[in-house]
């Protein structure tokens, strides 16, 4: 177990773990690979790639994909960079400068992946036919694949939320919306049941994902229109 006064943390990982507050895997990697450092760089090493893999996984997923299984880091980063819209602004026009930076991005963060995998294949925890005297991985380099690692996670993490704000995904989370929800709940509720305070967009999303999916199209739609109209966006909709 690792020194107790050294707190080894990776904010990006855990912005992922807490957008999936149900997912037990990640959950359990990001833990998993905090608790590795300093003292077990190979067991940290190994959960460098597996959490980079995960959060692709997940990003594809959300957006209606089905990652091949088969798929590795260097694969699944290119195949959910696809998706991200790297270098385009909010308005939705792309600038070419910062198209430009963020393929180049994108190219570094394949390079980290590249030594990521290069390094746990040699010296991770789950290494095939390390020999038992082998040295161990000296704990710097293993916690600079995981600051790497965590860079390589927000990247890609950030991006998808910021465009999961303009429309639902395909795997629907609360939370993702606020604007939609704080509408719902400006007009409806609070409620409360046996002594237990309800919100209404929460009560709707879980009761009846369907309904709240409609509606939030319905308000987002209404939402383009007002703008192309060069109206303020009432943000009407009907729950």
């Amino acid at each position: 177990m690792a020194d107790e006064a050294y707190q080894f943390r990776l904010t990006a990982c855990r912005e992922l773990m807490g957008s999936h507050p149900d997912s037990l895997v990640i959950r359990q990697q990001v833990e998993a690979l905090e608790d590795a450092l300093p003292d077990r760089p190979g067991v940290a090493v190994s959960f460098c790639r597996t959490l980079i893999e995960t959060t692709c996984k997940t990003i594809l997923i959300d957006r209606g994909q089905t990652p091949d299984d088969a798929w590795e880091a260097p694969k699944l980063i290119a195949e959910t960079t696809k998706f991200l819209h790297l270098g385009i602004h909010d308005g939705g026009h792309t600038d070419p400068t910062l198209k430009s930076g963020a393929d180049k991005l994108v190219r570094g963060v394949n390079s980290i992946i590249d030594g990521v995998v290069e390094i746990r294949n040699a010296h991770g925890a789950a290494a095939h036919g390390s020999d038992a005297y082998a040295p161990m991985l000296d704990a710097r380099y293993a916690e600079i694949l995981a600051r790497a690692t965590d860079a390589v996670v927000g990247l890609l993490f950030k991006t998808h939320l910021n465009g999961s704000g303009k429309a639902p995904l395909a795997r629907l989370r609360y939370g993702d919306h606020k604007d939609f929800d704080e509408w719902i709940d400006s007009d409806f509720g609070p409620f409360e049941v046996l002594d237990t305070p309800l919100i209404a967009s929460e009560a709707l999303f879980r009761t009846d994902n369907n309904a709240y999916r409609a509606a939030l199209v319905t308000f987002r739609q209404e939402q383009e229109a007002s703008k192309a109209g060069g109206e303020p966006a009432d943000n009407g909709g009907g729950a």
